[in-house]
């Protein structure tokens, strides 16, 4: 048991926000889930083909300058949206499982409440 655990870091008792926690974090993304104010929404867990080139960490180097591999990565899915529209992740943005996202095949998404509007335009776009 760390420090943080005795110290409570890791858990938020309230405003019901333990069910938008993402678990398996880091001491600093957990820190910025919980003090960073911001809009939170949650969205459908992706899984549908993608289509890489060559700069994709994917790309295999063989054949046409494009491929289509089957994914369920939330970062090949919605990371270079969010990245363009949005900004980096981890500073703007982060998306965790947290409560029964697993069990409800669901994402969390949270963003800096000046990117409130963006997390309407993510929340109807991917919902």
């Amino acid at each position: 048991m760390s420090k943080f655990d005795i110290l409570g870091l890791y858990v938020a008792d309230y405003k019901d926000y333990r069910h938008y926690y993402p678990c398996g974090l880091n001491i600093l993304e957990k820190l910025w889930w919980l003090l960073m104010p911001g809009v939170i929404i949650q969205v459908s867990w992706p899984a549908d083909y993608i289509v890489v080139t060559q700069g994709h960490p994917s790309w295999s180097g063989n054949g046409p300058t494009w491929e289509e591999y089957y994914s369920t990565d939330p970062n090949d899915h919605y990371r270079p949206w969010l990245e363009e529209n949005v900004g980096r992740q981890g500073w703007d943005w982060n998306w965790g499982l947290a409560g029964r996202d697993a069990v409800e095949n669901c994402l969390t998404i949270k963003f800096r409440k000046k990117y409130a509007a963006m997390a309407t335009l993510a929340a109807m776009r991917w919902s």
